[in-house]
């Protein structure tokens, strides 16, 4: 078999390949061109038509189609179904063996079925022609190999010269020939190699498998522009340790990436996780530094005006006067996406810091706490501005659902910032989780619940409750959670017996026993405005509170 003959390529073999082998000069194509570009991993007589059992994606049959005479046409036209559900690269027929009456509905189902049907010479022998197959599906691996250690060398060399990510994805459009991009899906930062085609708005990303070569996470992406324009593209996301939304963003069809590309995009990949990985050491040695700044300046841990003035200079957030907290806290709807909620969070606070270059932050398990400089003019922190942030979040289809809570302080001096976290603190508690309903809460707003949290004493805090609902809760938690929750529900039996997952006739029994027992009627404004008093009364004083024994 003559070397030369063999197609060298560093992309993998092909049915039209196959057509050039020594063994099939003047081999004819009597159906399913359209599938001559399917990719040869190997060649195989075929002795039986049970296919499923032992067929493969990428085989070429080596047949005389005798071993379909047995089959009636249906049979057969199963049989070519399971070829292409398969993924057989195609068929190469030797004639002398079959009816005319069996090959030509042979040749229709090939040809509705784009399955390269090929027809060698009848003096070629079957070995001749897997000799030829399989041997330049070898050397084509061989090639292959080599080019991945190749590239995989210059790409570590590359590594030690601690290239920028624009260097690195300007490398690989060399080596690709197309436009390249890095794409940070939660800064929504581009560094591409050409802007035109790099600054997309926004990427659809559904999972794309290859059959072959394939180590990290492809995606067939639709890229769409600002003139309404969108085209696709081949995107990788790049592992890391804390960010999951960063990806290699190549500018072609992913049909279009042969088995070599896909190697050389793998070995970039693997570099820009190393870039990446340098980056989040020095990211996470300045957030754990600013992060307990943040968190001693919030909770009045510094004893002198002085301390507190050394770390907002050192936070760089001493330019204005005034000083703002706010408070988010989110909860992941379904508990198997809990894990991502570090991606939620650092979404937010990259939003954030982007609107308000001037603010800080806290980070605490599904809690974050800013604290934003800002003049005497301004408003601080924006709430519509806010709630649109979170609404794009919301609406974003790659983001796990979850619902929020967003509380805001009033406005203090520096020396006042403690005052301000506790305020915010004091707010969280009046809300449950349950009542995690998407809202923005202002203190300033709170109105008269402000007194229930400017009190303080917590002995006193508890004189205001009524004493029957005090003696409900403390002989009937059940009974006090029944009357709470029907109050909340503006009354309707219906409503708070589907909270309460009860029937609506048990819910209208405890509140009439509770009415004959206790004396509370919450079809009177008064008593009902007590029970919803001392449920936030029960809130700021923590789930460990039990109230006294008259």
């Amino acid at each position: 078999m003559a070397e030369s003959a063999r197609p060298q390529s560093r992309r993998q073999m092909i049915m039209r390949d196959v057509l050039r082998l020594p063994s099939l000069e003047g081999a004819e194509v009597l159906a399913g061109n359209s599938g001559l570009d399917r990719e040869v991993t190997n060649a195989m007589v075929m002795e039986g038509p049970d296919i499923e059992k032992w067929g493969r994606p990428g085989l070429v049959l080596v047949t005389s189609l005798f071993a379909l005479i047995p089959l009636d046409p249906n049979e057969r036209l199963e049989f070519f179904d399971k070829v292409a559900g398969i993924g057989i690269a195609g068929i190469i027929y030797k004639p002398g063996r079959t009816p005319v009456e069996l090959l030509q509905p042979s040749l229709a189902a090939c040809e509705a079925r784009s399955i390269p049907f090929v027809q060698m010479k009848s003096t070629v022998n079957f070995e001749a022609v897997l000799m030829d197959v399989m041997g330049t599906v070898i050397d084509s691996n061989a090639q292959l190999l080599d080019s991945f250690y190749e590239t995989h060398r210059k790409t570590m060399r590359l590594a030690l010269k601690q290239p920028s990510i624009y260097e690195v994805v300007s490398q690989l459009k060399e080596r690709m020939g197309c436009e390249v991009s890095f794409f940070n899906k939660i800064d929504e930062a581009h560094v591409g190699t050409e802007n035109n085609v790099c600054n997309f708005e926004s990427m659809e990303l559904s999972e794309f498998r290859y059959q072959r070569y394939q180590t990290n996470r492809y995606y067939n992406a639709t890229l769409r522009y600002s003139d309404s324009y969108s085209e696709r593209a081949l995107a990788v996301n790049i592992p890391s340790q804390s960010i999951s939304s960063c990806y290699l963003v190549v500018h072609t069809t992913p049909e279009d990436v042969s088995a070599f590309q896909r190697m050389t995009i793998d070995n970039y990949v693997n570099l820009l996780s190393i870039e990446l990985l340098k980056q989040e050491a020095l990211n996470q040695q300045l957030y754990n530094r600013n992060n307990m700044l943040v968190h001693d300046l919030l909770h009045g841990r510094y004893i002198s005006n002085s301390e507190v003035d050394g770390a907002i200079e050192e936070l760089g957030i001493g330019t204005h006067a005034l000083y703002q907290v706010m408070l988010l806290r989110v909860s992941v709807s379904d508990p198997s996406q809990t894990e991502r909620m570090r991606d939620l969070l650092r979404t937010f606070q990259r939003r954030i810091h982007r609107l308000y270059p001037n603010s800080v932050f806290f980070e605490s398990n599904n809690r974050l706490s800013f604290i934003r400089n800002h003049t005497s003019g301004s408003i601080g922190f924006d709430d519509r501005e806010i709630t649109t942030i979170l609404n794009g979040m919301h609406n974003d289809d790659s983001q796990p659902h979850f619902s929020h809570l967003l509380l805001l302080s009033s406005n203090v001096g520096r020396y006042d910032i403690p005052e301000a976290n506790a305020e915010v603190l004091s707010v969280y508690k009046l809300f449950d989780a349950d009542q995690l309903a998407n809202r923005c809460v202002k203190y300033e707003d709170l109105g008269l619940l402000k007194f229930l949290i400017d009190i303080g004493d917590s002995s006193k805090l508890a004189s205001y409750i009524d004493s029957r609902v005090s003696r409900l809760r403390r002989e009937s938690p059940e009974g006090f959670q029944t009357l709470v929750t029907l109050c909340k529900c503006e009354c309707s039996y219906s409503a708070a017996a589907s909270q309460l997952f009860v029937h609506p006739k048990t819910v209208r029994y405890r509140i009439e026993r509770i009415r004959n027992e206790y004396g509370i009627d919450v079809h009177n404004s008064d008593d009902l405005m007590q029970v919803l008093l001392t449920e936030k009364i029960v809130m700021l004083l923590g789930p460990n509170w039990k109230p006294l024994a008259d």
